[in-house]
C-alpha cells in the first residue's frame, strides 16, 4: 500500500513541478509531451522504489544470515529467500509505476487538452486522494492539508525553476 501511495502522490506532485510553468502561462502541452513526461516520471519513481526496496531486504538478509550463522557467509544471497526478496522488489515497483503513471497521467492528460482542465484536475487529485487516504473526516482535513502544501510546493519549485517551456 505505501508504494501504491507514494506513487501516485508523487507522480501528481513531479508533474506539477515539471508542467506548472507552461500551466500558468496558459501554454498547451501536447498529449505525446504529456505521455512522455508520464513515463518519464513513473520509470524513474519504479527505479527508485526498487533500488530503496532491495538495499533494505538485502540488508535484511544479510542481518538474519548473521543471526543465524554468527558469521556473514554470504551464502543467503543465492538462496531462494533472496530471490523472493528480489521478486518482492520488482513487484513493489511495478505497482509504484503503475500508480505514479496514473498519478501523473490525471495532471498530464488533461493539461494537454487545456491548462484549465489541468488545474481542475490537479485540485480533482488532491481532493481525491485526501478522501481515499483518510479514514474519518479530521483525517481528510489532515490529508488535504498536507497534499495540497505538497502539491503547492512543487507548483512553486516548477514556478523557480522551470523545466518545461
Amino acid at each position: 500500500m505505501r508504494y501504491l501511495t507514494l506513487g501516485l502522490l508523487d507522480g501528481i506532485i513531479t508533474s506539477v513541478s515539471l508542467t506548472s510553468s507552461l500551466l500558468l502561462r496558459s501554454e498547451a502541452l501536447g498529449i505525446r509531451d504529456a505521455v512522455s513526461i508520464a513515463l518519464v516520471v513513473a520509470a524513474v519513481n519504479a527505479l527508485t522504489v526498487f533500488l530503496a526496496e532491495y538495499s533494505h531486504q538485502r540488508s535484511s538478509l544479510r542481518d538474519l544470515e548473521y543471526k543465524l550463522a554468527l558469521r556473514s557467509t554470504g551464502k543467503i544471497m543465492r538462496s531462494l529467500v533472496h530471490r523472493r526478496a528480489l521478486a518482492g522488489s520488482a513487484r513493489s515497483a511495478a505497482y509504484n509505476f503503475a500508480a505514479s503513471l496514473a498519478g501523473a497521467s490525471f495532471i498530464l492528460l488533461p493539461s494537454a487538452i487545456s491548462t484549465r482542465l489541468g488545474l481542475i484536475a490537479l485540485i480533482a487529485a488532491v481532493a481525491a486522494s485526501s478522501a481515499a487516504l483518510a479514514r474519518s473526516p479530521e483525517e481528510f482535513g489532515e490529508w488535504l492539508l498536507m497534499i495540497g502544501v505538497s502539491a503547492a510546493v512543487g507548483f512553486l519549485v516548477g514556478q523557480i525553476f522551470p523545466i518545461a517551456g
